[in-house]
């Protein structure tokens, strides 16, 4: 490949595959897990040597936008490692001419909004490009903590909760789509959201082939019901919580606890930084960081029609 922009059928998937191949693209760049989430032919990426931008492709009122994809918390720019021996100079000057070419290669559409990788912290050639930036913060748990020494950092409360949660429900593992999504799409309602489920399944099917996902549902001991669920996926580095939910009867409510703490044990036992993706709501908040999570701050970006000009 050469520094030039680089095309191919389906606005770059093919070269985008073909980096993906070489680099250690993060899960939610993977081609399959865009595949999953968007559909084979939904989504398109700008590829230049050095370092790709995926993108997913939709309508909203009528109007061309690019936006998320379903179940993925972050898209944006990646850029391939740079050598340690270079200067910073040199690194930023390259993080520049690689964002550049990149930027240029995006469709151009009315509206458009992303969220960058944590680890993507230079921001600056994208707003020299037109884009707005805005900081936001998912919550995380660094990876080489023994499980004991996680759970005596927990909160007081937390802890109760856990422990009543263990005599109220029985943990299972499981890859069934449409028990998982059925817990989810409880709490979506909840808040007044909606996500669509086929892509819901795909991911899980995608995650359980791969062999780089986990379900877990949490079941009533008296009734059996299904009163709460969660899906993990991981890589082999780093994990991050896909979609959790529960029923909210009056009961149970610290099912969704529980099986945040499985997920916890799961990620520490593995080595794996845990990546909660959740919202930054102040109740969701409070959670995570009783969790002994920690904030980290990740960028928004966005750009107007107006802004392609």
């Amino acid at each position: 490949m050469s520094s030039k922009s680089m095309t191919s059928e389906q606005g770059g998937q093919r070269a985008y595959r073909e980096f993906c191949a070489s680099q250690p693209v993060p899960l939610s760049h993977q081609p399959w897990w865009l595949d999953a989430v968007c559909g084979p032919i939904e989504w398109g990426a700008a590829v230049v040597e050095g370092g790709v931008w995926p993108y997913f492709q939709a309508h909203r009122w009528g109007v061309p936008v690019v936006q998320l994809p379903p179940y993925t918390t972050y898209a944006g720019p990646w850029l391939a490692p740079m050598p340690e021996r270079w200067p910073s100079h040199k690194r930023l000057r390259q993080e520049q001419r690689l964002l550049e070419a990149l930027a240029v290669q995006l469709p151009r559409v009315c509206f458009f909004r992303q969220n960058c990788l944590p680890e993507f912290a230079n921001g600056l050639p994208l707003v020299w490009a037109g884009f707005r930036l805005t900081t936001r913060y998912t919550y995380k748990m660094a990876a080489g903590q023994a499980v004991e020494d996680a759970y005596a950092r927990l909160k007081n409360t937390l802890r109760t909760d856990l422990r009543h949660a263990e005599q109220e429900v029985a943990i299972e593992t499981t890859f069934d789509a449409r028990r998982l999504f059925a817990l989810y799409r409880a709490s979506l309602r909840h808040r007044g959201l909606r996500r669509p489920q086929a892509p819901f399944e795909r991911l899980v099917a995608a995650l359980q082939e791969r062999q780089q996902g986990v379900g877990w549902i949490a079941r009533c001991r008296h009734s059996g019901a299904d009163v709460a669920g969660l899906l993990l996926a991981f890589d082999e580095q780093r994990a991050a919580v896909v979609a959790a939910g529960r029923i909210y009867d009056g009961a149970h409510s610290g099912a969704l606890h529980h099986l945040y703490w499985e997920a916890i044990g799961f990620c520490l036992q593995r080595a794996l930084a845990l990546d909660f993706e959740g919202s930054m709501a102040p109740g969701i908040e409070r959670v995570f960081r009783a969790f002994g999570a920690q904030p980290e701050p990740y960028l928004q970006i966005t750009r107007p029609a107006w802004a392609w000009l």
